[in-house]
């Protein structure tokens, strides 16, 4: 790199980081970095131990060969002791915490997919699998990551590539071609600046990785580790004029110091939610779609760092419905669905009724409107006036058949709950409506990550007060 442009790439480097156009592709020697041994060396050097004469390995391309297919069925299962044994090292922990949207591994390890739930950091991972088609992924984002491993999965046998036959079937796998998922494919494309770290160059599997991503086009920037002492004369020259590969005058660990640096700001590790710990209710009608998305926000929202307290779990067989609902309306965060059977339910508004009583609804609320909700209409948002009128109409109508209203306390209650129902929906309704509470649809398409920014967002409005 020319003397003077050093903090210019750099600042280029942050810039593709923030506007996720930077893509991190990742080889076999980031788990073990250093000019001594490759990692698949490291390997070979374990199955000879294991395996004994049963394997051979073909130094150059880093291939083995069994003598058998039950030796190779043995020898995976060594293979897979192996690499989960692999250790995260420091640039794994900090690869973590510097906001990627996209890191394709070509090792079959887990090791980063560890790191991130150590650090509780949200993610996504997939791989690619020679003998199935590939299967859909959501479009990653800083927020949350795709750690993708394009050569395989060391859990999952059949897609794992250490023969030169495994490569062939790679190459024309049982599907008919090789095809990534195509949300990964608009990554790749839209990327302009591409990062190596951790490659022998001189291997197969560098230059076929740059073929398979279609990473060799003019207008992408592509950027590597500079290049081993033992690299072949004229290898530079090859990757320069074929590939349009340019090299780093730093080592792996010295690359990945001045991007974690330069991005000290905004590493996910600051960014973490600021609600660990922190009670977040969900008040929804059970059942249909409202019950689907809450699942959705149960599955999702917990790996974030979120506590989410949720009805069918928290309550417990024989647990106080009413003292739940209760603890809902002095809950400080509640994420509300509201849906048509929401607004018609005396369970479901007798929640909203709590959380009226203890005040600020607004700022406690997080609401998500389904869209059999009527609210945005007048004629509609009166239906449901009218349907409270009548809840209340209908119990004093009966109430006034009796002769004798002995015993009647708790209907009479309920009448009064309805009345406050029917008091109280006008304003919430009207409340809900002038949220911009996005669509279910939207809230999923990136997910809920609106939804928890606005929850960051009140609680660390609250932790200042």
């Amino acid at each position: 790199m020319p003397e003077g442009e050093d903090d210019k790439f750099w600042n280029l480097v942050f810039k593709r980081i923030e506007d996720e156009t930077c893509l991190l592709i990742i080889g076999p020697d980031i788990a073990m970095p250093g000019p001594d041994k490759s990692l698949n060396e490291s390997l070979r050097e374990y199955l000879q131990k294991t395996s004994g004469d049963t394997i051979e390995y073909y130094t150059e391309d880093e291939f083995f060969s069994f003598k058998s297919k039950s030796d190779k069925e043995y020898a995976i299962m060594d293979i897979q002791e192996f690499y989960k044994a692999l250790q995260p090292n420091d640039l794994h922990l900090k690869i973590a915490e510097i906001p990627f949207h996209l890191i394709i591994s070509v090792s079959p390890d887990h090791i980063l997919k560890t790191v991130f739930d150590d650090k509780k950091l949200d993610y996504q991972f997939a791989f690619y699998n020679k003998e199935q088609n590939p299967g859909s992924i959501q479009k990653p984002d800083k927020n949350r990551p795709l750690i993708y491993n394009l050569f395989g999965d060391i859990e999952t046998d059949g897609s794992l590539i250490f023969t030169y036959d495994d490569l062939f079937n790679y190459l024309i796998p049982s599907t008919g071609k090789f095809e990534l998922p195509m949300e990964l494919q608009r990554e790749l494309n839209k990327a302009r600046l591409v990062l190596f770290l951790g490659f022998r160059f001189e291997k197969w599997y560098f230059k076929l990785l740059l073929r398979l991503l279609n990473l060799h086009k003019d207008d992408k920037l592509n950027r590597a580790t500079q290049l081993k002492n033992n690299s072949p004369v004229g290898l530079k020259n090859f990757y320069v004029e074929e590939f349009k590969l340019d090299f780093l005058q730093y080592s792996e660990a010295e690359i990945i110091d001045k991007i974690y640096n330069k991005c000290k700001a905004v590493l996910r590790t600051k960014n973490k939610p600021l609600s660990t710990g922190t009670e977040i209710f969900i008040s929804y009608a059970w059942g249909g779609e409202s019950e689907d998305i809450v699942n959705r926000i149960c599955a999702t929202l917990p790996s974030k760092g979120y506590n989410i307290i949720r009805d069918k779990i928290a309550l417990g067989f024989k647990g106080n419905i009413k003292k739940f609902m209760e603890a809902i309306g002095t809950g400080k965060y509640v994420i509300v669905i509201i849906s048509d059977k929401y607004l018609k339910s005396e369970n479901c508004m007798f929640e909203m009724l709590e959380l009226q009583k203890n005040k600020d609804a607004y700022n406690r609320i997080f609401p998500i409107v389904l869209t059999d909700a009527k609210i945005y209409e007048e004629d509609k948002r009166m239906d449901y006036l009218i349907y409270w009128d009548n809840m209340v109409n209908n119990l004093n109508a009966k109430i006034r058949t009796m002769t004798n209203a002995v015993g009647t306390g708790e209907v009479i209650e309920k009448i009064n709950q309805y009345a406050d129902i029917r008091r109280m929906i006008d304003g919430i309704t009207a409340m809900l409506r002038s949220m911009n509470t996005l669509t279910p649809e939207m809230h999923e398409a990136d997910n809920f990550s609106e939804l928890t920014k606005a929850l960051d967002i009140q609680i660390l409005s609250d932790k200042n007060k």
